[in-house]
């Protein structure tokens, strides 16, 4: 406890999720107000000017949340084991799977920060800058929070798992990327052939986030979370994922040497 103590002092009183929260709602204003400026004198009927195509960008793409909350990860720690920090930690007699345990709370919290902060930066820029029309609502992208918010959360835990592991950046981010990107389309393209193996792949969210699962476009607005059972399966696979990768965390840390 103690430790969690420490690192969430040490991350509040550092300019790293500040900056990183900074530019995403930077970008997030500027993009409504560029679109905007833009097709105001181009095309001002377009439905690119409307709420529903900016909300689209994030309700289409749920996985960009498990993207940004890999980045999290990479901002607070990327560089911690050369920088000397873990090892100064760990001879206080803290355990590495209490130290993982506590980057992992830290990290989660914090991002939860920053989503909440330019999320609601995008929703009033779109509010501003587009007009109310189209099928994408903004309940749509409100219930989008709940149901990709744990996946999201097992994607920084994993990506903090391999920054751990692997002595190189790169290499961390190139296994994080292959296990949510990767593997689960490869077993989709598998399993439309073996339909055990299908069923298995539509339980990973880069599958049953995608296009073909829940279309999401000028004409409609089907997401993977419209029902209570697509929501509560959303929020068990994340939950799954948490606790996943914080076994295997605290399981392969603990035995690396530092």
């Amino acid at each position: 406890m103690n430790y969690i103590k420490s690192e969430l002092y040490r991350i509040t009183h550092s300019f790293e999720i500040y900056r990183l929260t900074l530019v995403l709602a930077a970008l997030a204003i500027f993009y409504n107000a560029a679109v905007s400026a833009f097709l105001k004198n181009v095309a001002p009927g377009s439905f690119y000017l409307t709420t529903s195509f900016s909300y689209s960008n994030l309700v289409a793409y749920p996985m960009l949340y498990c993207i940004a909350g890999a980045i999290v990860a990479a901002v607070l720690y990327e560089g911690n084991l050369q920088n000397g920090n873990m090892k100064n930690t760990v001879s206080f007699g803290i355990s590495r799977s209490t130290v993982f345990i506590g980057k992992c709370i830290v990290s989660v919290i914090s991002a939860g920060f920053s989503l909440l902060v330019v999320l609601s930066v995008f929703i009033v820029s779109t509010s501003i800058f587009m007009r109310k029309a189209g099928p994408v609502q903004l309940r749509h992208l409100i219930g989008e929070v709940p149901a990709v918010f744990f996946i999201a959360a097992a994607a920084l835990i994993s990506m903090l798992l391999f920054l751990e592991l692997f002595e190189k950046f790169g290499t961390g981010v190139i296994v994080w990327a292959t296990i949510w990107f990767f593997i689960p389309k490869v077993l989709f393209y598998v399993g439309l052939r073996f339909s055990v193996i299908y069923l298995i792949a539509m339980l990973l969210p880069a599958n049953f986030f995608s296009y073909n699962a829940m279309p999401v476009d000028t004409s409609q607005c089907i997401t993977a979370w419209d029902t209570p059972l697509d929501m509560t399966k959303c929020i068990v696979v994340g939950m799954t994922g948490i606790v996943v990768f914080m076994i295997a965390g605290i399981m392969l840390l603990r035995k690396k040497e530092l």
